[in-house]
């Protein structure tokens, strides 16, 4: 199983085609569970079988796993402040 990655950016907003390099497809945008930060995904990551990215699933959902109702596969990219999508 290989290792997923997630590329933390805080100073610069990415470009459409730097985020889908990142993350190796067409991108999902959704909200960290505290709402500070971006997270940026493969949006067929399941259909192309990438592995758990459990780190990327945690600042999503939370913490607690009994309370996760998804997953998200693949690398991930966690947008923060002047790097939020707008």
């Amino acid at each position: 199983m290989s290792e997923t990655k997630i590329h933390k950016f805080s100073d610069k907003e990415l470009t459409l085609e730097e985020m889908q390099e990142l993350v190796g497809g067409y991108i999902q945008v959704l909200t960290s569970k505290d709402g500070n930060a971006d997270i940026v995904i493969d949006e067929e990551g399941k259909m192309k079988s990438k592995p758990p990215n459990f780190e990327a699933t945690r600042l999503w959902l939370g913490d607690n796993r009994d309370e996760w109702y998804d997953i998200i596969v693949g690398d991930a990219i966690v947008c923060t402040d002047k790097a939020r999508l707008k």
